[in-house]
């Protein structure tokens, strides 16, 4: 195995995205990943195999296994494994083993006349990425999730993914950006901008606010958020509330309420700020990087996101009255600027379905919540 195609798939999974001018991953990579112009995105199938492994180098083992060449030598040891086990006292190793396999037992099956626990021909690669070769005892768990891994992008391999496209980096065409597929990397994950909705490490001081919006992913979602709440009031049908209970931080809040309003007005608690955003990426088809998070991971890094939406005057937060909560608006400055250029072609045109899908996810969670 070419330790440049392992480097290769590293960049990936690390990254998002990896160049392949010479197109040495497309055997690989074809199916399971999203071809861009000089190389391949991460996926979602990809992202999911992902979470059902220990770290990000049994997947590029796995991915590895998709060449017969490199996994047969790996179905031998499993089949020497299991026939070691079958021959326990106990059951349950075997149990577990043909478990843990998955799909991929029917793999190791076929190959029960060629077991034998010898070194495979790609042991240093094992080595350099797990610490251990396959046909060492202690590794015998983590072969089997990689063949699992293995079996699944097999089984699950579609003719073409969707090519991906180039993220505009002035965020000006978020009808670009935000599509089916795209990654939205969490905050303070360092991924390929390129193709990956990332926030850029710095932004000059002198940036327009909108500008500002415009260049952090997440800062245009909560924006998009406050803008959706803001014409829907406008409508006096129904409408979005983010609250914020006693005794929290404003500017640091460790949880946003969402209510969502019925077209009479009534009021009904459907989750956190995070939920909202879940389903919402959920809606455009789109993927966290470099894994989902759970709603209270997000609830807490949307923390440190909402004072710089504060101190920009993206939004405001007024204090409630008589025992009521406080509440998160958009600011009314920049609700001006939306209907401005450069806003206006972005909140008006170009990024128009996220916060009318906003909207409609926010009125089927209120229906679900009945």
């Amino acid at each position: 195995m070419n330790s440049q195609v392992v480097a290769a798939l590293s960049r990936l999974v690390a990254h998002g995205y990896v160049a392949d001018g010479e197109q040495a991953l497309t055997e690989i990579l074809s199916g399971i990943a999203h071809p861009a112009a000089s190389g391949w995105v991460l996926s979602q199938p990809l992202l999911q195999q992902r979470q059902l492994l220990s770290d990000d180098q049994e997947l590029v083992l796995a991915l590895l296994g998709l060449l017969p060449e490199v996994r047969k030598p790996w179905l031998s040891i499993m089949a020497a494994r299991c026939q070691e086990a079958g021959q326990m006292p106990d059951s349950g190793v075997l149990v577990q083993l043909i478990t843990q396999l998955q799909g991929a037992a029917t793999w190791v099956e076929s190959a029960l006349s060629d077991a034998q626990l010898a070194t495979s021909p790609n042991a240093a690669i094992e080595r350099e990425l797990l610490g251990v070769s396959l046909e060492q005892a202690a590794a015998t768990l983590r072969l089997a999730r990689i063949l699992a891994a293995s079996f699944a992008l097999q089984s699950g391999r579609a003719e073409l993914l969707p090519a991906m496209p180039v993220i505009d980096a002035s965020g000006m065409q978020a009808n670009e950006n935000w599509i089916r597929g795209r990654l939205l990397a969490l905050s303070g994950v360092s991924a390929d901008a390129t193709y990956v909705l990332a926030s850029p490490i710095s932004t000059p001081d002198q940036t327009t606010t909108m500008n500002w919006v415009f260049s952090q992913p997440w800062a245009l979602l909560l924006a998009m958020v406050t803008y959706a709440q803001y014409n829907w009031a406008a409508e006096a049908r129904g409408g979005l509330l983010l609250e914020l209970s006693p005794g929290q931080n404003a500017v640091q809040p460790s949880q946003i309420s969402v209510l969502v309003q019925g077209p009479e007005g009534d009021e009904r608690h459907c989750g956190s700020l995070a939920e909202l955003l879940l389903r919402v990426l959920d809606h455009l088809g789109m993927h966290c990087f470099p894994e989902r998070p759970t709603p209270g991971s997000l609830d807490t890094a949307l923390a440190s996101m909402i004072g710089p939406l504060l101190v920009k005057t993206v939004w405001c937060y007024q204090d409630g009255a008589s025992g009521q909560n406080g509440q998160y608006l958009i600011h009314p400055d920049f609700a001006d600027a939306c209907f401005r250029l450069p806003g206006s072609k972005v909140f008006n045109r170009t990024g128009r379905f996220l916060w009318q899908s906003i909207r409609i996810v926010a009125e089927q969670w209120r229906s679900e919540i009945r």
